[in-house]
């Protein structure tokens, strides 16, 4: 973008209307859903102080009792409840395969007595493999959010290659050139719309960026157990 900004040609060329949908689909539109979501929290609800005008008895008695809901302190039931009400269609989704998902117990306590050159109590075994699904879960989140990351990049350098592109050819027209011959331009594509599978790079890069903002990261070797050399995590 550096180079962009000194050529001029990202700032005083305009591109097609789809495109222009494009990159505020991609760059600003969650940004702006995020906005209107605080805004909506910042408007101040009505309440009914006087109640005295109110000549359904039933109605004002459900209306204390409901108050009386709100001021009191919700049982971790009735939280996850709200939690999963409140949850969009994605979140949902993500939710949903989350819980389907199962870490091999049997595996986590084989992997655990060869590194600890012991044998482990199958409820140490249940406890671990709880901590390896959370773990695992922070990996692949942080390896999707590289992946996404890395196609907005590329939706970044398409868009100044074009930008780049467009410029010269207006140049060649004020110079008289023709320029009906030239290969008309592609709509730019955001990658992101295909999501592929994560690469190999994603989850090391993941992994990376986990061991440098997590104060809790394992470490590349464990300290030596037995016979055993503590390698783990290479």
């Amino acid at each position: 973008m550096s180079n962009a900004g000194e050529d001029g040609y990202a700032s005083d060329v305009s591109l097609d209307e789809d495109d222009e949908e494009l990159i505020w689909r991609v760059f600003y539109s969650s940004k702006e859903d995020k906005s209107n979501e605080g805004a909506e929290l910042d408007i101040d609800e009505e309440e009914l102080s006087d109640l005295s005008d109110i000549e359904d008895e039933q109605l004002v008695q459900r209306y204390k009792e409901l108050k009386e809901q709100e001021s009191k302190p919700l049982l971790e039931d009735d939280k996850k409840k709200l939690l999963i009400t409140s949850f969009t269609n994605d979140q949902m989704d993500k939710f949903e395969a989350y819980r389907r998902m199962a870490v091999n117990k049997p595996g986590v306590r084989k992997i655990c007595n060869g590194v600890l050159n012991q044998s482990i109590p199958q409820n140490m075994a249940i406890v671990l493999a709880g901590i390896s699904k959370l773990f695992l879960g922070d990996i692949i989140t942080k390896a999707f959010e590289i992946q996404e990351r890395e196609y907005k990049a590329q939706l970044i350098l398409d868009i100044d290659a074009k930008k780049k592109r467009k410029k010269e050819t207006l140049k060649r027209m004020e110079n008289g050139q023709d320029v009906s011959n030239d290969p008309p331009e592609r709509k730019l594509e955001y990658l992101g719309d295909s999501k592929g599978p994560l690469q190999p790079e994603h989850v090391r890069e993941a992994w990376r960026l986990y061991k440098l903002e997590s104060s809790g990261a394992y470490l590349s070797q464990w300290s030596t157990q037995g016979e055993g050399d503590g390698k783990l995590f290479r």
